[in-house]
């Protein structure tokens, strides 16, 4: 098993990622039953020319949002090394004969910036990019659906769970944790950072609650925003629970 950060100097608008020499588009790549092959190009906005190395991993998570990375022949691609003269782009093409699936898979594509082929002390420092790019297998019928669970504050952390119960994975639009007091009013607000949870995964998240906060609290809610539903869940806070 491959456990793996990539530190991506990445931008994301109108459909394409942005790297410091080059970019790729789509930024996503689903297959399916009705489409098993997909094409990923890559352009160089170099002033000269750029080589690169394909790789592809099975992408799995841990509950901390950690990316593991497993090798895979569930996919193949086309080429694995390609060269790229300034401001033009080539075709990486993928596909799957795994096609049929009754829970989404997931994958990583990923475009790896090589040092140049010729020797050149004059170039300095070089900064090379790793960019990856998410494929999905989605099954025939879709079903999204998520949970917020393990609610609990202790030892002055509130902490809960995001789980996806669906067969496709979902990327929150955004998630926050509200505390209200005894009138309703709200005391704080945290917005977290949301990322993918893939199918079957969980996401845990903490926050810290300050000693002056934690006894003017009378609940808490998360409220997850999802593709077309909103997720909110309320946890009162139990009595005592602030004192240590």
């Amino acid at each position: 098993m491959i456990r793996a950060f990539f530190s991506l100097i990445a931008l994301v608008c109108a459909g394409v990622a942005l790297a410091g020499t080059f970019q790729v588009n789509p930024i996503r790549i689903t297959l399916s039953q009705q489409s098993s092959s997909s094409l990923l190009t890559v352009r160089n906005d170099s002033m000269e020319k750029v080589r690169f190395q394909i790789g592809v991993f099975e992408w799995d998570q841990s509950p901390d949002g950690e990316m593991l990375l497993n090798p895979t022949e569930d996919l193949i691609f086309f080429p694995n090394l390609l060269t790229i003269d300034p401001g033009n782009e080539r075709n990486i093409r993928e596909g799957t004969n795994k096609s049929i699936v009754s829970r989404e898979k997931s994958y990583r594509i990923f475009v790896e910036e090589l040092p140049p082929a010729e020797n050149s002390e004059a170039q300095g420092i070089r900064i090379l990019t790793k960019m990856g790019v998410p494929i999905f297998i989605q099954p025939a019928k879709r079903l999204m659906q998520g949970q917020v669970e393990q609610m609990k504050l202790a030892e002055g952390k509130f902490s809960f769970e995001i789980k996806n119960a669906g067969n496709v994975h979902f990327f929150p639009r955004f998630v926050h944790v509200h505390g209200k007091g005894p009138m309703g009013e709200t005391l704080f607000e945290r917005e977290l950072q949301a990322w993918y949870i893939l199918s079957g995964g969980i996401r845990r998240y903490s926050i810290d609650i300050a000693q002056t906060d934690c006894p003017k609290l009378q609940d808490l809610a998360v409220e997850v925003e999802l593709e077309g539903k909103t997720l909110k869940e309320n946890f009162s806070m139990p009595p005592s629970v602030c004192h240590r």
